[in-house]
């Protein structure tokens, strides 16, 4: 009985271990694109549609507060940081600020 408890307890740490793996990995992976300029939902949903139209893009989350859009990549995607900052633009925003898995920028990335 007691090999059993033993089983079921480190099955379950190891469950553990490979979710807290996982969310690391998305966390580690996801882009912050700070704009000079993000003041309404209209702008923020413009900003949102253009970032994501770049293949490999699953989710983008903007915050009119911190004026920033949060890009979170689908699984094994790798990201252009040049793509992102030109989406931006294109939705009409000057990016000020990206921090990524590829570093961080302050002005357009040639990668």
């Amino acid at each position: 009985m007691y090999r059993v408890y033993l089983c079921v307890a480190l099955t379950f740490a190891f469950s553990a271990c490979l979710i807290s793996q996982s969310r690391a990995a998305t966390q580690t992976m996801k882009t912050t694109i700070t704009l000079e300029v993000l003041s309404c939902e209209g702008c923020a949903r413009n900003v949102a549609a253009k970032l994501l139209e770049i293949r490999g893009v699953a989710n983008v989350k903007t915050d009119l507060k911190t004026k920033s859009a949060t890009v979170i990549p689908k699984a094994e995607a790798l990201l252009s940081p040049r793509q992102l900052w030109e989406a931006v633009e294109k939705a009409g925003k000057k990016p000020i600020k990206l921090k990524g898995p590829s570093g961080t920028f302050t002005s357009k990335p040639k990668q």
